[in-house]
C-alpha cells in the first residue's frame, strides 16, 4: 500500500465511532493470533510424539487455536500440539508474538518492549528469553571455506541474582574489574565468509574445549585463519586443516591479501556496541543475548523467520 493511500485509511478510521473502532481493533487481533497459529501448525507436519518419539501421530482436534495430535503408540496415547515441549509452550497471548519479536528486531530494552506490546515487564522478561532460547542451543552451525576464529571476553555479571557466594557482591552500579582474569567471561567466535557463525561460552577456555567445540564444526577441506594461539595450530595439525596464523605481535595482519581474521573481529565489534545499549548482560544470559546476535547477521528480519528460529525449524538465511 502506498504512503498517501495509507494516510487516507488512518483519517478514515480515526473518524470511526468508537464502537466500531473497537471491532476493527478485535478483528484485526484476531486476525493476527490466527496467523501466528497458522505458523506454527504449517511449520509442524508429521510430529513426532514429544513423550516417546512415535512417528505415527493423528490430528485430535483444536484447543487453544492450535491443531492437537495424539500418538497413536499404544504405550503412550498422549496427546500434544507443535509447541509442546518447546521453549515457547504455554506462552499466551500469541497476537502479540509478533509485536514482540518486532521489538527484538528493534533491539528495545524490556521496559520499552513492554510498554509497546502492552505486557507486564517481567512477561516481557520470560518471552525474551523463550524466544532465545533454542537459537542458544543451536549455537555449533557447520562452518567451511575459509573460517576466521578469535576469542573476545565479557566482564563477569550476576545480575539478577539474590545470593553471590564466590565474591562479595558490589553496590548498583558497580564494574569488574577488567584486569582481573576469573572476572573475565571467554567467548570464543568462529565465522566463515558465508556469514555463519559459531560461539563458545566459557569462563576458562583451554586447549581441551576448544578443540571439543571445533571438532564437529569445521569442514576438513576448510581453511583456518586465528591469532597466534597454539590451540587452533595443535587442532589444525590434528585433524590435517589448512591453517593461517595471524601474529599481531609480528605485525602480520594479513596473509596472501585473503587470509586474515578481520570479519570475525569486525563482528565482535558490532556484537560488543550493540550489547552495551543493555547496560551489562547477566553472565547466565549471555548466550541467549550472543544468539540474539545471530539473528541479525543469518536471519531476513521478517517476524516469521524469527518465529522460526525460537521454534527451532529451519529458517531461511539472508543471502550473502
Amino acid at each position: 500500500m502506498k504512503q498517501a493511500d495509507f494516510k487516507i485509511l488512518e483519517q478514515s478510521l480515526f473518524s470511526l465511532p468508537v464502537d466500531r473502532k473497537k471491532y476493527i481493533a478485535e478483528r484485526l487481533l484476531g486476525q493476527i493470533s490466527s496467523q501466528a497459529n497458522t505458523l506454527i501448525d504449517t511449520l509442524n507436519h508429521h510430529l513426532p510424539c514429544p513423550h516417546c518419539s512415535g512417528e505415527h501421530a493423528v490430528k485430535w482436534g483444536r484447543s487453544g487455536g492450535l491443531q492437537r495430535y495424539r500418538c497413536r503408540n499404544p504405550e503412550c496415547h498422549k496427546t500434544f500440539n507443535a509447541l509442546t515441549g518447546k521453549p515457547l509452550a504455554k506462552l499466551q497471548h500469541r497476537d502479540k508474538w509478533f509485536d514482540y519479536l518486532r521489538c527484538m528486531q528493534d533491539s528495545l530494552t524490556l521496559r520499552a518492549s513492554a510498554a509497546r506490546v502492552g505486557i507486564d515487564l517481567k512477561t516481557a522478561f520470560r518471552w525474551r528469553h523463550r524466544f532465545l532460547k533454542t537459537s542458544a542451543q543451536d549455537n555449533a552451525n557447520p562452518l567451511s571455506g575459509i573460517i576466521e576464529v578469535d576469542e573476545t571476553f565479557f566482564l563477569e555479571s550476576c545480575k539478577g541474582k539474590r545470593k553471590i557466594a564466590h565474591r562479595q557482591p558490589r553496590k548498583r552500579g558497580g564494574q569488574g574489574n577488567i584486569k582481573k582474569k576469573e572476572q573475565k567471561i571467554q567467548v570464543l567466535i568462529a565465522r566463515d565468509r558465508n556469514g555463519k557463525i559459531s560461539d563458545l561460552v566459557d569462563p576458562a577456555l583451554q586447549k581441551s574445549t576448544v578443540h571439543e567445540f571445533l571438532a564437529p564444526i569445521i569442514d576438513r577441506d576448510s581453511i583456518l585463519c586465528s591469532d597466534g594461539h597454539s590451540w587452533y595450530k595443535t587442532f589444525s595439525a590434528e585433524h590435517g586443516i589448512a591453517h593461517h596464523r595471524l601474529i599481531t605481535l609480528d605485525n602480520q595482519r594479513v596473509i596472501g591479501k585473503e587470509y586474515h581474521i578481520q570479519n570475525v573481529n569486525s563482528y565482535m565489534s558490532r556484537l560488543k556496541g550493540w550489547m552495551k545499549r543493555f547496560h551489562g548482560v547477566g553472565t547466565a544470559y549471555l548466550p541467549n543475548y550472543l544468539a540474539w546476535r545471530r539473528l541479525f547477521e543469518t536471519a531476513k528480519p521478517a517476524e516469521e523467520a524469527w518465529l522460526r528460529a525460537a521454534m527451532g525449524t529451519d529458517q531461511q538465511q539472508m543471502p550473502t
